[in-house]
């Protein structure tokens, strides 16, 4: 039995490994801040406008699925459930359910391939790439994983990136909408599936429903190892003062979590303005900036030109000097360059 668990858990290792690699240089390109970081930083953060409280279903999406996580790992007791294997392979369909239905992880896949493209940043980054008639149905009733993945893996493609080649190791169209629509059965042998909606019946063996189960946790455990490990990275960078602008003169703040993950960024402009993004528990805080979604990009506003600019910024007049906030810090934030 050790021997069995051992060989079951070094090959959850290498799929790891192998889809790392793949989801690896998404998160990481070797040009983050061309052609303007605050477009990477925006597919990072899923910038989509103020909101309140209660309103990213990110955070919940996760806590979902450790909680499944965690139940699925419980020895579950005999006198409440009465076949227990059974009750832990339902429980791994809706684990496997709400890894291929959740948003976020399409999105940032998606925007971090555009960005790498110079394709810009979108909150929709896939609606560019529907027909008129495809658009018409998403508005109505969403996009389906099925299309949000062939575009990350025509997006991939263009990159030269191989992430798009993950989805084969899991996504099974057949198997989701089965699952969605209630639309299966387990038996001796397996999961059964009659109508398969648009498809034939079909039937999968235990062993590949685990395949497929073991596959899509290993995909999303990776793809929020990577977020954090990103965020973090640049994290590293809180309470310093990074020149952003070369003619304005504005100046990147990084803005961290308790846990000193980046959760936003603040340019400091030299004629007192910020420009902030703020992603927390408390909502959305976008200060001075704003989706220009037809153009691709987020737009930092930074006050009207001075009539009479000195030869430091257009935004500082003659013979005045820059006027920096704080830090959040409280140090002060000066132009060094």
């Amino acid at each position: 039995m050790i021997q069995l668990v051992d060989v079951a858990q070094k090959k959850r290792e290498a799929i790891k490994e192998q889809y790392k690699s793949l989801i690896y240089p998404v998160f990481f390109p070797p040009h983050p801040t061309q052609p303007d970081i605050i477009q990477f930083f925006a597919s990072l953060l899923r910038v989509c406008g103020m909101e309140d409280r209660g309103w990213d279903p990110y955070a919940e999406s996760r806590s979902v699925l450790e909680d499944l996580n965690a139940l699925m790992e419980i020895k579950l007791p005999t006198n409440k459930f009465k076949r227990r294997e059974l009750t832990s392979w339902r429980l791994g369909l809706l684990f496997y359910s709400h890894v291929v239905e959740m948003s976020a992880p399409y999105e940032v896949l998606a925007n971090l391939l555009r960005f790498r493209l110079g394709k810009g940043y979108h909150p929709d980054p896939f609606q560019a790439y529907l027909t008129v008639k495809e658009r018409k149905r998403a508005s109505r009733t969403g996009l389906v994983p099925k299309k949000k993945i062939e575009i990350i893996k025509a997006l991939a493609s263009d990159a030269g990136l191989g992430v798009g080649a993950i989805f084969n190791e899991f996504f099974r169209n057949d198997f989701r909408n089965a699952i969605s629509h209630s639309d299966f059965i387990f038996t001796d042998d397996g999961f059964r599936s009659r109508n398969g909606y648009g498809t034939e019946s079909f039937s999968l063996t235990y062993e590949e429903v685990d395949d497929l189960i073991g596959k899509a946790k290993v995909f999303i455990s990776t793809f929020f190892s990577l977020e954090s490990d990103a965020r973090r990275t640049w994290g590293q960078h809180a309470g310093k003062a990074i020149p952003y602008d070369p003619q304005l003169k504005g100046l990147m703040e990084i803005l961290v979590d308790n846990d000193k993950l980046m959760n936003g960024f603040k340019v400091h402009w030299p004629n007192g303005l910020d420009s902030t993004y703020l992603r927390n528990e408390d909502g959305v805080e976008m200060t001075n900036c704003a989706l220009a979604v037809d153009d691709n990009i987020i737009n930092l506003m930074v006050g009207e030109y001075v009539q009479n600019p000195g030869t430091f910024s257009p935004l500082v007049a003659t013979e005045e000097k820059p006027r920096y906030t704080p830090l959040q810090n409280g140090l002060a934030t000066v132009w060094l360059l």
